[in-house]
């Protein structure tokens, strides 16, 4: 059906109808459904059974299984599209007991999963939610897979860059997240032309609709144009974003500058803000850990990547040392442990380092920086703000912006160590030339990140609790709202979107009193 302006009716199709579309729920059945958006006040005391902010990973996860159920949940997304950051991400799933890894004869188990999390994380991720997440992955998955989800021969792996698995559980689709999403919408898009899903788009949550209580009867929303409405529902479910495209709240959460804006541009941390008007609170901020060994286009913040340097030893040997701002080394700079690399240069100034090194290493070590040529490289030094170069250590510690006599005294000592064949302080197992021969040459990697760490808490039935460990009546959460608390302070493997999936499913399949 056309869009028609003297018409309260908006069609895009199933995946994209308007907050004037109908609200077609189980509350208000067919004589609701009649009505325009602007009349649905008058049934205000009508609750819907659930409603759900944010149709993305979680969102729509938790709408098919309540569909299912019977439920007819409405569900809010401020975007026009379903799928959120499923867009954009990597789509990476982990999960024990798969029918991938039944198929290569991969024996695994949820107790092994949730050991090899407490350890890629230095046991901070949180027990009971990382516990969540193993039970249910692997029925997560499998249904999934049973639904068309396909993933390569080669997988499953025990990990890509970051540290592996004890046991090969690590998959995703040829599409990444979009390989998800497209299981996902036809099964959510179906369900919503059956009139069991009600999808309502252009429909911000600014609020929570509360009784003296604070029990948590429904959302207020606001479209585009600045009108608002209420819905009410008999349970929520707060499924949207982080904060990772808003700076200012990021910066406030974490104590550490949003670097780099690569998140979905809906999460802006309105679900966050909810969460804590309704008496939750925020945890895991301390979780922060950033990416680094990429290169960011300038100085400025947020700024986009110019290039990324090979960093893993595994794949590159480092030949150069790693300083910080003090022109010291922080970290064995070919250290197994990818996140225990990120965890130290978290804890340098400015949450940045420079890879420095000689003319000879320039010419004799593997490119450093793969996706460029030689050229391309060697027209970059003091012309690109990252890239500097200089006659002597002192001067390239002048224009680099490091300390001078730091950097020599760091440079002389690792010149020593070589020459008198003396362990290197930080077990450094691969030096292979000293840092000697000018021009000497420094590239500054700026730390950054996809995602937010600071989420709501909740309990083992993803209830929102207060820090009294009381559950907020009515109110649930799930998706990169609750944080880093599956994965704790570590880029674990699949902690994103497989708990995510997972959460959104227990939610709509079992945990929601419908």
């Amino acid at each position: 059906m056309p869009y028609r302006k003297d018409s309260d009716q908006f069609a895009h199709g199933p995946s994209r109808m308007s907050r004037r579309s109908l609200l077609q729920s189980a509350a208000a059945g067919t004589a609701l459904a009649a009505m325009p958006w602007s009349l649905r006040r008058a049934f205000a005391q009508e609750a819907a059974p659930l409603l759900i902010i944010g149709g993305g990973t979680a969102g729509l996860m938790a709408a098919i299984f309540a569909a299912d159920r019977g439920a007819h949940p409405v569900v809010i997304e401020k975007s026009p599209n379903i799928g959120g950051t499923l867009f954009i991400s990597g789509g990476m799933m982990a999960a024990a007991g798969t029918v991938f890894q039944k198929a290569k004869g991969i024996q695994d188990s949820p107790d092994v999963h949730f050991d090899d999390i407490m350890r890629i994380s230095d046991r901070t991720a949180d027990r009971d939610m990382a516990r969540l997440w193993v039970d249910n992955a692997g029925a997560t998955v499998n249904w999934l897979a049973e639904h068309g989800l396909t993933v390569a021969d080669n997988q499953p792996v025990t990990g890509t860059s970051y540290d592996p698995y004890s046991v090969p559980r690590y998959v995703w689709g040829a599409q990444n997240g979009m390989s998800i999403l497209g299981v996902l919408k036809p099964l959510f898009e179906k369900r919503v032309q059956e009139g069991r899903i009600t999808l309502l788009t252009d429909a911000g949550a600014v609020d929570l609709i509360k009784d003296a209580q604070g029990a948590v009867l429904g959302v207020v929303t606001e479209d585009s144009k600045g009108k608002r409405s209420d819905i009410r529902g008999r349970h929520t479910v707060i499924a949207t974003g982080g904060c990772a495209a808003n700076p200012v709240m990021f910066q406030n959460l974490h104590g550490v500058p949003l670097y780099r804006r690569v998140a979905w541009p809906q999460s802006q941390g309105m679900g966050l803000s909810l969460g804590q008007a309704a008496g939750g609170y925020l945890r895991c901020a301390e979780n922060y850990v950033g990416y680094y060994g990429t290169i960011a286009v300038s100085d400025q913040i947020p700024s986009p990547p110019a290039a990324s340097m090979s960093i893993d030893s595994r794949t590159r040997p480092l030949w150069e040392i790693f300083v910080n701002a003090r022109g010291e080394r922080f970290v064995r700079e070919d250290h197994p442990s990818m996140s225990a690399r990120d965890r130290a240069m978290d804890r340098q100034p400015g949450h940045r380092f420079w890879a420095v090194f000689d003319q000879r290493i320039l010419d004799e070590a593997p490119p450093l920086i793969p996706a460029w040529s030689r050229e391309q490289v060697l027209g970059s030094f003091n012309k690109h703000p990252m890239f500097k170069r200089g006659a002597t250590l002192a001067e390239l510690g002048v224009v680099a912006g490091i300390d001078p006599a730091g950097l020599e005294q760091t440079i002389r000592a690792y010149n020593q160590a070589i020459e008198r064949q003396a362990p290197d302080p930080f077990e450094r197992s691969h030096r292979p030339r000293p840092i000697a021969q000018g021009p000497y040459y420094a590239i500054c990697s700026q730390t950054w990140t996809l995602k937010s760490y600071a989420g709501l808490a909740v309990n083992k039935d993803l209830q929102v609790v207060t820090r009294e460990n009381r559950a907020v009546p009515n109110l649930y959460a799930a998706g990169e709202v609750l944080g880093a608390s599956t994965g704790g302070k570590a880029h674990t493997s699949g902690a994103s979107v497989t708990p995510a999936l997972t959460f959104g499913r227990l939610l709509g399949q079992k945990i929601l009193p419908l």
